[in-house]
């Protein structure tokens, strides 16, 4: 072999390490999600939607400039709505409270039933904890509700006077929405 072809060969697998190099590091620092992008093409145009805003990966950086990722709950006539993990919501002016034990709102009946009567251990909710408010929320901030199966299924996302909440529990009566609480 001569010393030109084996000069040649460190060159191209020098810029091949550097170009693998180059990809891994944008690949990790990159701000792109493509789990987020959703393609709505037509025969003219093509459109991509951003379903949720990504500020920073990066923890620490995140914590050093006091960003955070926003994840937003579009539930009906309400519009997007930006979750919270443990905040209040402020979709009512009248929400559902201990002292009120059943109201109507959005074409609903609310009531609530509290986690100290019913610990709900089976329950397979995401990151469970109790918010702010005194609701039982997933990781997402969804409010955790029960609803009639025939009414409201499984994994369906509803705005509750106190906020958006998501169906993970049945046994009540068709049209209400219990709210699953800490009161």
């Amino acid at each position: 072999m001569k010393i030109g072809q084996i000069a040649n060969k460190k060159v191209i697998s020098t810029f091949f390490c550097c170009m693998c190099f180059l990809l891994v590091l944008y690949c990790t620092l990159s701000q792109v999600n493509i789990n987020n992008y959703r393609l709505n093409a037509s025969a003219m145009d093509a459109a991509i939607k951003v379903e949720d805003e990504i500020v920073d990966t990066n923890q620490n950086i995140s914590k050093e400039n006091g960003l955070v990722k926003i994840r937003y709950a579009t539930v009906g006539s309400f519009g997007d709505i930006a979750l919270q993990y443990s905040g209040l919501y402020n979709v009512s002016n009248n929400p559902l409270s201990q002292s009120k034990g059943a109201l109507y709102f959005n074409g609903h009946k609310e009531t609530y039933y509290s986690q100290r009567v019913l610990p709900g251990n089976s329950l397979a909710i995401p990151g469970r904890h109790v918010a702010e408010d005194g609701t039982v929320r997933d990781a997402e901030g969804y409010i955790c509700v029960a609803a009639d199966y025939s009414y409201l299924s499984y994994g369906t996302v509803v705005m509750t006077s106190l906020g958006p909440g998501k169906v993970y529990d049945t046994g009540c009566a068709s049209g209400t929405v219990d709210i699953y609480v800490d009161w």
